[in-house]
């Protein structure tokens, strides 16, 4: 499948979500599974390609958020889909959240994790100029991977936020400014 490159990088490209993903991948799929969708707000009803195209249409198309397809550049292979949502250009913020299909044998889940979230937050800093960005996590490995590949920084805890796997579990909030992110840069 030919993809319409939206930011590229070197092992993998950001791309559009267009119909014909839509109609093609079975990206949806992906929110049914529980190993990966555990730490999410999703895989709580079932997901179909109906939801999805629905979920293009009132989402993607109407440019609600920024969301792309992570696509593995070696074996042209969609492997993950990530977005800036909530995004408010009055206080210059947003959030960032990313899915992969971990059970792909084409992923190198943290190298192609960590390329596509870097070319996400430069996008979103450089290019939206915006100034913050959020993240949360219930899993606390999630949040040291945050903190260490992107120098996301631990805010607070919700505690007993999220209802997962029959008990209510904390979310870890993280942050990262634009001015921490230039600095963690040059590291």
């Amino acid at each position: 499948m030919k993809f319409d490159v939206f930011l590229e990088g070197k092992n993998i490209d950001l791309v559009c979500i267009t119909k014909k993903i839509v109609d093609r991948t079975d990206w949806y799929n992906w929110f049914n599974k529980k190993n990966l969708t555990k730490f999410t707000k999703q895989g709580y009803f079932p997901n179909t390609k109906l939801n999805q195209k629905k979920y293009f249409l009132d989402n993607i198309l109407s440019k609600k958020r920024v969301q792309v397809g992570v696509v593995n550049k070696k074996r042209n292979t969609l492997i993950g889909m990530m977005s800036l949502y909530n995004i408010n250009y009055f206080d210059r913020t947003c959030d960032i959240s990313s899915i992969f299909n971990k059970d792909s044998k084409n992923m190198n889940s943290l190298t192609f994790f960590r390329e596509a979230q870097t070319l996400l937050i430069n996008h979103a800093f450089n290019k939206l100029n915006l100034r913050r960005i959020s993240a949360a996590s219930n899993d606390k490995k999630l949040l040291k991977i945050n903190k260490i590949l992107f120098g996301f920084t631990y805010e607070g805890t919700l505690k007993e936020r999220d209802f997962i796997d029959g008990k209510y579990e904390d979310r870890h909030i993280l942050g990262l400014l634009k001015s921490n992110w230039k600095k963690f840069l040059k590291k």
